[in-house]
C-alpha cells in the first residue's frame, strides 16, 4: 500500500555510542485537504490533515550474556490534526488570519468522541491531548 508521509533515519554518534534516530510520518487519508479549506472533524470522527510521527531511537547498550551487543529501544508517537470540533475558516486574500467559524450541528459532541475512542482504540490510554491554539495574540486583530 502507498504510504503519504515521510520518512528519515539519521545514524549518530553521541559520546562514543553509536545511535540511531528514526522519524516516520504518516499522514492520514481520511479528510485530507489544503489548509483554511479542511478544518476541524468529519461527521465520521476523523479529524482534517492529521499526521502521525513516530520517533525511534537505538543506541547501543552494553553487552548482554554470550558477548553479544545489546541494542537499547525508544519510541514515541505524536499525532497531531484539527480541532475535533466542527469549526472553519473563510479563506480570503484580504484577511491573512481569518475568524474561526464554529458550526453547532453536534450539540452532544458526537464526532469528537467518535475521534478520540478512535485514538484509545489505536493507542491506547492515555491520550494526552495539547491546546496549540493561542490565547493571547502579540497583536490583536483590527
Amino acid at each position: 500500500s502507498l504510504v503519504h508521509g515521510a520518512f528519515k533515519h539519521v545514524p549518530l554518534s553521541v559520546f562514543g555510542r553509536n545511535v540511531d534516530v528514526t522519524l516516520i510520518c504518516r499522514r492520514s487519508r481520511h479528510f485530507a485537504g489544503t489548509r483554511y479549506l479542511k478544518r476541524g472533524v468529519s461527521e465520521s470522527g476523523y479529524v482534517a490533515n492529521e499526521v502521525e510521527t513516530e520517533q525511534i531511537v537505538e543506541a547501543d547498550g552494553g553487552y548482554a550474556s554470550g558477548g553479544a551487543t545489546r541494542r537499547l529501544v525508544s519510541a514515541h508517537v505524536q499525532v497531531r490534526g484539527s480541532i475535533p470540533l466542527h469549526w472553519s475558516q473563510e479563506a480570503s486574500a484580504l484577511s491573512p488570519k481569518p475568524d474561526i467559524v464554529l458550526h453547532r450541528n453536534d450539540p452532544l459532541f458526537v464526532a469528537t468522541g467518535l475521534h478520540m475512542r478512535r485514538l484509545v482504540t489505536r493507542y491506547g490510554n492515555p491520550v494526552a491531548c495539547l491546546n496549540l491554539i493561542k490565547a493571547v495574540e502579540r497583536k490583536p486583530r483590527e
